[in-house]
Protein backbone atom coordinates (compact mmCIF):
# COMPACT_ATOMS: atom_id res chain seq x y z
CA UNK A 1 0.00 0.00 0.00
CA UNK A 2 2.86 2.52 -0.07
CA UNK A 3 2.24 3.70 -3.50
CA UNK A 4 -1.24 5.14 -1.81
CA UNK A 5 -2.53 8.01 -0.43
CA UNK A 6 -3.29 8.26 2.81
CA UNK A 7 -7.06 9.44 4.27
CA UNK A 8 -6.12 12.97 5.52
CA UNK A 9 -3.46 13.51 2.12
CA UNK A 10 -6.28 12.73 -0.17
CA UNK A 11 -9.07 14.86 1.81
CA UNK A 12 -6.64 17.89 1.68
CA UNK A 13 -6.31 17.76 -2.29
CA UNK A 14 -10.00 16.98 -2.17
CA UNK A 15 -10.35 20.44 -0.25
CA UNK A 16 -7.90 22.34 -2.34
CA UNK A 17 -10.06 21.24 -5.47
CA UNK A 18 -13.07 22.54 -4.50
CA UNK A 19 -14.60 24.99 -6.69
CA UNK A 20 -16.26 27.62 -4.82
CA UNK A 21 -12.29 28.25 -3.51
CA UNK A 22 -12.40 29.83 -7.85
CA UNK A 23 -14.10 33.19 -7.78
CA UNK A 24 -16.31 32.86 -10.94
CA UNK A 25 -15.59 35.17 -13.98
CA UNK A 26 -17.69 36.63 -16.74
CA UNK A 27 -15.57 35.06 -20.10
CA UNK A 28 -16.08 38.66 -21.75
CA UNK A 29 -16.48 42.36 -20.39
CA UNK A 30 -20.39 43.32 -19.65
CA UNK A 31 -21.69 45.41 -22.35
CA UNK A 32 -21.36 49.52 -22.65
CA UNK A 33 -25.43 50.63 -22.12
CA UNK A 34 -26.40 54.48 -22.72
CA UNK A 35 -27.29 56.50 -20.40
CA UNK A 36 -31.30 56.26 -19.82
CA UNK A 37 -33.88 55.70 -16.95
CA UNK A 38 -32.69 53.88 -13.81
CA UNK A 39 -31.20 50.56 -15.68
CA UNK A 40 -27.73 49.76 -14.91
CA UNK A 41 -27.50 52.40 -12.32
CA UNK A 42 -26.21 50.30 -9.70
CA UNK A 43 -28.75 51.13 -6.99
CA UNK A 44 -32.78 50.84 -6.80
CA UNK A 45 -35.27 52.81 -4.59
CA UNK A 46 -37.45 50.56 -3.59
CA UNK A 47 -39.50 53.33 -2.14
CA UNK A 48 -37.38 55.13 0.55
CA UNK A 49 -35.09 52.38 1.16
CA UNK A 50 -32.35 52.16 -1.42
CA UNK A 51 -30.53 48.78 -1.96
CA UNK A 52 -27.69 47.68 -4.12
CA UNK A 53 -25.48 44.14 -4.83
CA UNK A 54 -22.82 43.45 -3.05
CA UNK A 55 -20.62 40.88 -4.19
CA UNK A 56 -17.44 41.11 -2.14
CA UNK A 57 -17.38 38.30 1.45
CA UNK A 58 -15.39 37.24 3.88
CA UNK A 59 -15.45 33.42 4.70
CA UNK A 60 -17.01 32.78 7.78
CA UNK A 61 -17.32 29.06 8.03
CA UNK A 62 -17.54 26.06 6.02
CA UNK A 63 -18.58 22.20 5.96
CA UNK A 64 -17.22 19.76 3.14
CA UNK A 65 -19.79 17.02 3.54
CA UNK A 66 -23.13 16.91 2.77
CA UNK A 67 -25.41 19.14 0.39
CA UNK A 68 -25.36 19.12 -4.14
CA UNK A 69 -22.69 16.54 -5.23
CA UNK A 70 -21.58 16.18 -1.19
CA UNK A 71 -18.82 18.49 -1.15
CA UNK A 72 -20.79 20.84 1.44
CA UNK A 73 -21.20 24.71 1.82
CA UNK A 74 -19.76 27.53 2.37
CA UNK A 75 -20.54 30.88 4.50
CA UNK A 76 -20.17 34.04 4.14
CA UNK A 77 -20.49 37.52 5.92
CA UNK A 78 -21.00 40.94 3.07
CA UNK A 79 -17.58 42.57 2.89
CA UNK A 80 -16.32 46.29 1.97
CA UNK A 81 -19.67 48.16 2.81
CA UNK A 82 -20.29 51.16 1.38
CA UNK A 83 -20.60 54.01 3.74
CA UNK A 84 -24.95 54.40 5.00
CA UNK A 85 -25.26 50.93 3.81
CA UNK A 86 -26.49 48.17 5.91
CA UNK A 87 -26.30 44.67 5.55
CA UNK A 88 -29.50 42.55 5.79
CA UNK A 89 -27.84 38.76 6.49
CA UNK A 90 -25.01 36.73 5.01
CA UNK A 91 -24.67 34.76 1.90
CA UNK A 92 -24.43 30.70 1.26
CA UNK A 93 -23.64 28.64 -1.42
CA UNK A 94 -22.77 24.85 -2.14
CA UNK A 95 -19.20 24.25 -2.56
CA UNK A 96 -19.74 22.27 -5.62
CA UNK A 97 -19.50 25.29 -7.58
CA UNK A 98 -17.06 28.76 -8.36
CA UNK A 99 -18.10 31.50 -5.89
CA UNK A 100 -20.58 33.46 -8.03
CA UNK A 101 -23.33 35.10 -6.17
CA UNK A 102 -24.50 38.47 -3.79
CA UNK A 103 -26.76 39.73 -1.37
CA UNK A 104 -28.76 43.49 -1.02
CA UNK A 105 -27.40 45.75 1.05
CA UNK A 106 -29.50 48.52 2.06
CA UNK A 107 -29.49 52.17 2.70
CA UNK A 108 -32.15 54.64 4.44
CA UNK A 109 -33.30 57.49 1.49
CA UNK A 110 -36.36 58.89 3.21
CA UNK A 111 -35.31 59.72 7.02
CA UNK A 112 -38.47 58.18 8.12
CA UNK A 113 -36.48 54.70 10.04
CA UNK A 114 -36.38 52.06 7.09
CA UNK A 115 -34.34 50.65 9.01
CA UNK A 116 -33.09 49.34 12.25
CA UNK A 117 -30.57 47.05 14.42
CA UNK A 118 -31.81 44.27 15.96
CA UNK A 119 -32.57 44.14 19.57
CA UNK A 120 -31.09 40.50 20.51
CA UNK A 121 -30.25 37.44 18.19
CA UNK A 122 -32.12 34.19 18.95
CA UNK A 123 -29.86 30.94 18.10
CA UNK A 124 -31.78 28.88 15.56
CA UNK A 125 -28.78 26.19 15.21
CA UNK A 126 -25.35 25.00 15.62
CA UNK A 127 -22.99 22.44 13.93
CA UNK A 128 -22.00 21.42 17.60
CA UNK A 129 -23.25 17.73 17.25
CA UNK A 130 -23.12 17.31 13.97
CA UNK A 131 -20.80 14.64 12.94
CA UNK A 132 -19.16 16.30 9.66
CA UNK A 133 -16.22 17.99 8.31
CA UNK A 134 -16.61 21.39 8.54
CA UNK A 135 -14.06 24.37 10.48
CA UNK A 136 -15.22 23.82 13.87
CA UNK A 137 -18.60 24.49 14.88
CA UNK A 138 -20.90 26.90 13.10
CA UNK A 139 -23.15 29.09 14.59
CA UNK A 140 -26.56 30.56 13.16
CA UNK A 141 -28.56 33.69 14.43
CA UNK A 142 -31.84 35.21 13.70
CA UNK A 143 -31.83 38.71 14.87
CA UNK A 144 -34.86 39.83 16.70
CA UNK A 145 -36.37 42.72 15.23
CA UNK A 146 -37.65 45.51 16.92
CA UNK A 147 -41.76 46.22 16.98
CA UNK A 148 -43.41 47.01 13.27
CA UNK A 149 -39.92 45.50 11.66
CA UNK A 150 -39.04 42.25 10.14
CA UNK A 151 -35.85 39.86 9.86
CA UNK A 152 -34.08 39.64 6.25
CA UNK A 153 -31.65 37.27 7.27
CA UNK A 154 -29.23 35.25 9.37
CA UNK A 155 -25.90 36.11 10.63
CA UNK A 156 -23.76 32.91 11.03
CA UNK A 157 -20.14 32.80 12.83
CA UNK A 158 -17.66 30.30 14.43
CA UNK A 159 -18.16 31.37 18.19
CA UNK A 160 -21.22 30.79 20.52
CA UNK A 161 -20.79 34.37 21.53
CA UNK A 162 -23.77 36.37 19.94
CA UNK A 163 -22.88 38.72 17.72
CA UNK A 164 -22.79 42.38 18.11
CA UNK A 165 -26.07 44.37 17.48
CA UNK A 166 -24.65 46.71 14.41
CA UNK A 167 -23.73 43.85 12.81
CA UNK A 168 -26.88 43.72 10.18
CA UNK A 169 -29.94 46.21 9.85
CA UNK A 170 -33.85 44.59 9.90
CA UNK A 171 -36.51 46.51 7.52
CA UNK A 172 -39.82 48.45 8.50
CA UNK A 173 -42.40 45.67 7.96
CA UNK A 174 -44.35 47.75 5.51
CA UNK A 175 -41.34 47.08 2.79
CA UNK A 176 -41.47 43.36 3.54
CA UNK A 177 -43.19 40.63 1.79
CA UNK A 178 -43.68 37.08 2.47
CA UNK A 179 -40.68 34.54 1.61
CA UNK A 180 -40.25 30.86 1.27
CA UNK A 181 -37.55 28.45 0.94
CA UNK A 182 -35.98 27.79 -2.82
CA UNK A 183 -32.78 25.99 -3.69
CA UNK A 184 -31.28 23.76 -1.41
CA UNK A 185 -27.43 24.67 -0.45
CA UNK A 186 -26.67 22.34 2.19
CA UNK A 187 -27.98 19.39 3.99
CA UNK A 188 -27.05 16.89 6.30
CA UNK A 189 -28.04 15.03 10.06
CA UNK A 190 -31.81 16.29 9.33
CA UNK A 191 -30.35 19.92 8.74
CA UNK A 192 -31.64 21.78 5.36
CA UNK A 193 -29.85 25.51 4.32
CA UNK A 194 -31.66 26.71 1.29
CA UNK A 195 -32.01 30.10 -0.46
CA UNK A 196 -35.03 32.59 -0.12
CA UNK A 197 -37.33 33.95 -2.74
CA UNK A 198 -40.66 35.79 -2.78
CA UNK A 199 -43.55 33.63 -2.08
CA UNK A 200 -45.61 35.61 -4.74
CA UNK A 201 -43.64 36.23 -8.06
CA UNK A 202 -45.06 37.52 -11.29
CA UNK A 203 -44.94 40.15 -13.75
CA UNK A 204 -46.87 42.82 -11.20
CA UNK A 205 -46.05 40.79 -7.97
CA UNK A 206 -43.76 43.56 -5.88
CA UNK A 207 -41.36 40.77 -3.46
CA UNK A 208 -37.39 41.33 -4.20
CA UNK A 209 -34.89 38.75 -3.91
CA UNK A 210 -32.65 39.15 -1.40
CA UNK A 211 -29.71 36.50 -1.73
CA UNK A 212 -29.75 35.22 1.92
CA UNK A 213 -30.89 31.57 3.12
CA UNK A 214 -32.91 30.57 6.22
CA UNK A 215 -31.97 27.21 8.25
CA UNK A 216 -34.27 24.65 8.99
CA UNK A 217 -33.67 21.31 11.46
CA UNK A 218 -36.12 18.45 10.47
CA UNK A 219 -39.78 18.97 11.94
CA UNK A 220 -39.52 22.23 13.03
CA UNK A 221 -40.30 25.74 11.75
CA UNK A 222 -38.15 27.71 9.81
CA UNK A 223 -37.10 31.08 11.11
CA UNK A 224 -39.45 33.63 10.60
CA UNK A 225 -37.91 36.02 7.78
CA UNK A 226 -38.75 38.00 5.25
CA UNK A 227 -38.23 38.97 1.48
CA UNK A 228 -38.19 42.89 0.12
CA UNK A 229 -40.69 44.69 -0.90
CA UNK A 230 -40.72 47.43 -4.18
CA UNK A 231 -43.54 49.69 -3.20
CA UNK A 232 -43.10 51.93 -5.83
CA UNK A 233 -42.90 49.30 -8.98
CA UNK A 234 -42.91 51.60 -11.73
CA UNK A 235 -40.66 49.88 -14.18
CA UNK A 236 -38.02 52.54 -14.41
CA UNK A 237 -35.30 50.22 -13.68
CA UNK A 238 -36.18 48.29 -16.80
CA UNK A 239 -33.79 48.83 -19.49
CA UNK A 240 -35.41 51.15 -22.47
CA UNK A 241 -35.19 50.12 -25.93
CA UNK A 242 -32.11 50.94 -27.08
CA UNK A 243 -30.55 49.46 -23.94
CA UNK A 244 -32.72 46.12 -24.43
CA UNK A 245 -30.94 46.24 -28.01
CA UNK A 246 -27.62 45.88 -26.38
CA UNK A 247 -28.74 43.21 -24.25
CA UNK A 248 -30.21 41.15 -26.93
CA UNK A 249 -27.03 41.52 -29.04
CA UNK A 250 -24.79 40.74 -26.90
CA UNK A 251 -26.45 37.44 -25.30
CA UNK A 252 -29.16 36.46 -27.65
CA UNK A 253 -28.81 32.19 -28.88
CA UNK A 254 -27.40 31.37 -31.86
CA UNK A 255 -29.84 29.39 -33.95
CA UNK A 256 -28.22 26.38 -36.11
CA UNK A 257 -30.85 24.96 -39.07
CA UNK A 258 -29.39 21.68 -40.30
CA UNK A 259 -29.11 22.21 -44.39
CA UNK A 260 -31.43 19.48 -44.55
CA UNK A 261 -34.00 20.45 -42.26
CA UNK A 262 -37.39 20.32 -43.95
CA UNK A 263 -39.36 22.10 -41.06
CA UNK A 264 -38.77 25.47 -41.56
CA UNK A 265 -39.45 28.77 -38.84
CA UNK A 266 -41.27 31.50 -40.24
CA UNK A 267 -42.91 34.66 -39.55
CA UNK A 268 -46.08 34.87 -37.23
CA UNK A 269 -47.78 36.95 -39.64
CA UNK A 270 -46.79 34.56 -42.45
CA UNK A 271 -48.37 31.35 -40.85
CA UNK A 272 -51.49 33.50 -40.28
CA UNK A 273 -51.77 34.51 -43.96
CA UNK A 274 -51.00 31.06 -44.88
CA UNK A 275 -54.21 29.07 -43.80
CA UNK A 276 -53.23 29.13 -40.10
CA UNK A 277 -56.48 28.06 -37.99
CA UNK A 278 -57.84 29.07 -35.15
CA UNK A 279 -59.97 26.19 -32.65
CA UNK A 280 -62.41 26.83 -30.13
CA UNK A 281 -63.11 24.09 -27.55
CA UNK A 282 -66.66 22.79 -27.91
CA UNK A 283 -66.61 23.68 -31.61
CA UNK A 284 -63.84 21.71 -33.00
CA UNK A 285 -65.30 21.38 -36.33
CA UNK A 286 -65.49 24.83 -37.26
CA UNK A 287 -62.44 26.74 -37.19
CA UNK A 288 -61.52 30.33 -37.87
CA UNK A 289 -58.87 31.33 -40.07
CA UNK A 290 -56.76 33.59 -38.07
CA UNK A 291 -56.44 37.33 -39.41
CA UNK A 292 -53.27 37.74 -41.33
CA UNK A 293 -52.84 40.49 -37.99
CA UNK A 294 -54.03 38.46 -35.45
CA UNK A 295 -56.78 40.87 -34.49
CA UNK A 296 -59.32 37.85 -34.11
CA UNK A 297 -57.06 36.07 -31.69
CA UNK A 298 -58.26 36.07 -27.88
CA UNK A 299 -57.28 38.71 -25.88
CA UNK A 300 -56.69 38.92 -22.34
CA UNK A 301 -53.40 37.33 -21.28
CA UNK A 302 -54.45 34.04 -19.37
CA UNK A 303 -54.40 30.67 -21.55
CA UNK A 304 -57.59 28.47 -19.94
CA UNK A 305 -57.01 25.99 -22.79
CA UNK A 306 -60.55 26.84 -24.70
CA UNK A 307 -58.57 27.98 -27.58
CA UNK A 308 -55.85 26.58 -29.71
CA UNK A 309 -54.05 27.23 -33.65
CA UNK A 310 -53.25 24.59 -35.67
CA UNK A 311 -52.38 23.95 -39.23
CA UNK A 312 -54.40 24.32 -42.73
CA UNK A 313 -56.97 21.09 -42.85
CA UNK A 314 -56.29 20.76 -46.60
CA UNK A 315 -53.36 18.40 -47.27
CA UNK A 316 -51.46 20.67 -49.92
CA UNK A 317 -51.68 23.25 -47.72
CA UNK A 318 -51.40 21.59 -44.36
CA UNK A 319 -47.86 20.69 -46.04
CA UNK A 320 -46.98 24.05 -47.37
CA UNK A 321 -47.49 25.28 -43.86
CA UNK A 322 -45.45 23.02 -42.05
CA UNK A 323 -42.10 23.60 -44.21
CA UNK A 324 -42.27 27.22 -43.05
CA UNK A 325 -40.53 30.15 -44.84
CA UNK A 326 -37.17 31.11 -44.05
CA UNK A 327 -37.19 34.78 -45.55
CA UNK A 328 -39.82 35.87 -43.28
CA UNK A 329 -38.33 34.92 -40.23
CA UNK A 330 -38.21 37.01 -37.32
CA UNK A 331 -37.14 36.86 -33.43
CA UNK A 332 -39.88 37.79 -30.95
CA UNK A 333 -38.56 39.52 -27.71
CA UNK A 334 -41.12 39.10 -24.17
CA UNK A 335 -39.88 41.32 -22.13
CA UNK A 336 -41.21 41.46 -18.59
CA UNK A 337 -40.64 42.81 -14.91
CA UNK A 338 -40.11 39.92 -12.71
CA UNK A 339 -38.84 39.93 -8.43
CA UNK A 340 -40.70 43.63 -7.94
CA UNK A 341 -38.92 44.89 -11.97
CA UNK A 342 -35.25 44.38 -9.80
CA UNK A 343 -34.70 41.37 -12.58
CA UNK A 344 -35.55 41.81 -16.12
CA UNK A 345 -36.90 38.30 -17.96
CA UNK A 346 -36.14 38.60 -22.07
CA UNK A 347 -38.00 35.98 -23.73
CA UNK A 348 -36.55 34.84 -27.23
CA UNK A 349 -38.96 32.72 -29.55
CA UNK A 350 -39.42 32.27 -33.39
CA UNK A 351 -42.28 30.76 -35.25
CA UNK A 352 -41.77 26.69 -35.91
Amino acid sequence: MGNCLSISDASEKILKALPIDTAFKFPSPLPYFTQGGEFAKGTIDLGGLEVSQISTFNKVWSTYEGGPDNLGATFFEPSSIPSGYSVLGYYAQPNNRQLFGWVLIARDLSGNNTLKPPVDYTLVGNTESLKIKQDGPGYFWQPVAPDGYQAIGLIVTNSSQKPPLDKLSCVRSDLTEQCEADTLIWDSNGVKVSSLRPTIRGTQATGVFVGTFTWQPQNTSPPSLSCLKNTKLNFSTMPNGSQTGVLFNTYSPLIYLHPDEEYLPSSVNWYFSNGGLLYKRGEESNPNPIEPNGTNLPQGGANDGSYWLDLPIDKKGKESVKKGDLQSTQAYLHIKPMLGATFTDIATWICK
